[in-house]
C-alpha cells in the first residue's frame, strides 16, 4: 500500500475538497485524483461522493478511514524511530489530554532531559477518547485519560483529580434553569453525568466548547460563566478578574494513567512515569486529592 495515497485520501477527507488536498500536499489536483483512483482500484470501493461543494466520504471510506489513519501514523512513528541518533536508545510516546497540555509538558519534557538523556520523546495532545485509541493501536506509550475503559492489554491507574469549579466573569448566584453566557466545557463522560445530575433541567447549552482555553477567553472578553478546572480558575479569582458562582455544585475529575501492559515493566516507560510524577501540577494535585 502507498503511503502517498494514504496521505491523500486522509487530506481529501480533512478539507472535503480535493482542490484543498492538493494545495495542503504541495501536488497537483490531478495527481490527488490519481492517488484516490489507485486506492479505490486496490480495494475494489468508491471511497467519496462526489458533490456541489466537494466530497464526502461513502461507507466504505468510513469504514478505510481508521486504518488509513493507523497505516500512516505507525509509517510516521517507524521513520523517528529508525532515525533517531546513535546515543538514542529508545523512544517514549506520550498523551496529554488538550486541557492539561500546558500544565504538565514541559516540566515532564526537563525532568527527561535531565533524568533519561538515552530516551527521545514524542508527545501528542488530544481528547481523551482518541488517546485510548492511540494506545490500543500501539501508536502511545502511555496516555493520561479522563476515565478507564476496561480494555484488554491496557492497564490504568488512578494519577490525579481535580475540582472544578463555576466562575462567572460576575458575582451572581447559580439558577437552576439555562442561564444567559452559561458555557458548557467538554471535560468528558465523567463530568456529563455529574452536571446532568446537579442540573436535570439544562439538558442542551447554548454554547458548547471543546477547550478550556476557549472558554476562559469567552469569559474574561465577554462575559459568562462556565466550569474550570481550580488551577485554571484560581489566579483569576484571586485578581477579582472571575467569580465563583455562589451555590454552584463543585465537581471533581480523575486523570487515569494508562500503560500498554506489555510496557510497564520497561525502563523508558518507568522513567517516564516516575518524570509524570514529579512535575509540580501532579504532585500538587495528588496531595490535593488525599488530603
Amino acid at each position: 500500500m502507498n503511503i502517498e495515497n494514504l496521505r491523500a485520501f486522509l487530506e481529501v477527507t480533512a478539507t472535503g475538497s480535493f482542490q484543498k488536498a492538493s494545495e495542503s500536499l504541495h501536488i497537483t489536483q490531478s495527481s490527488v485524483s490519481a492517488r484516490i483512483k489507485a486506492l479505490e482500484d486496490r480495494l475494489n470501493r468508491e471511497l467519496f461522493t462526489r458533490k456541489r461543494d466537494g466530497v464526502a466520504l461513502t461507507n466504505g471510506g468510513k469504514a478505510f478511514y481508521p486504518y488509513a489513519l493507523s497505516v500512516v501514523k505507525t509509517w510516521q512513528q517507524a521513520q523517528q524511530e529508525v532515525s533517531l541518533p546513535p546515543d538514542i536508545d529508545n523512544i517514549v510516546s506520550l498523551g496529554i489530554p488538550v486541557h492539561y497540555w500546558n500544565k504538565l509538558y514541559s516540566d515532564w519534557l526537563n525532568w527527561m532531559n535531565e533524568n533519561a538523556p538515552g530516551t527521545a520523546t514524542r508527545i501528542q495532545s488530544d481528547y481523551s477518547i482518541f488517546l485510548l485509541h492511540e494506545l490500543r493501536e500501539g501508536l502511545l506509550d502511555l496516555a493520561l485519560v479522563f476515565y478507564p475503559e476496561l480494555t484488554p492489554g491496557l492497564h490504568f491507574e488512578p494519577l490525579f483529580s481535580e475540582q472544578l469549579l463555576m466562575v462567572s466573569n460576575e458575582a451572581r448566584h447559580v439558577n437552576d434553569g439555562h442561564t444567559q453566557g452559561y458555557i458548557y466545557i467538554d471535560w468528558g463522560h465523567q463530568f456529563q453525568e455529574q452536571h446532568n445530575r446537579e442540573y436535570p433541567n439544562v439538558p442542551h447549552h447554548r454554547i458548547t466548547l471543546a477547550l478550556e482555553s476557549q472558554a476562559l477567553v469567552q469569559i474574561i472578553e465577554r462575559g459568562g460563566s462556565a466550569y474550570l478546572a481550580s488551577s485554571t480558575a484560581e489566579p483569576f479569582i484571586k485578581d477579582g478578574k472571575l467569580f465563583r458562582v455562589e451555590g454552584a455544585k463543585e465537581f471533581a475529575i480523575t486523570i487515569h494513567l494508562a500503560v500498554l501492559d506489555n510496557k510497564k515493566q520497561d525502563p523508558a516507560i518507568i522513567a517516564a512515569i516516575e518524570g509524570l510524577k514529579a512535575t509540580s501540577f501532579i504532585q500538587d494535585h495528588t496531595l490535593k486529592s488525599l488530603s
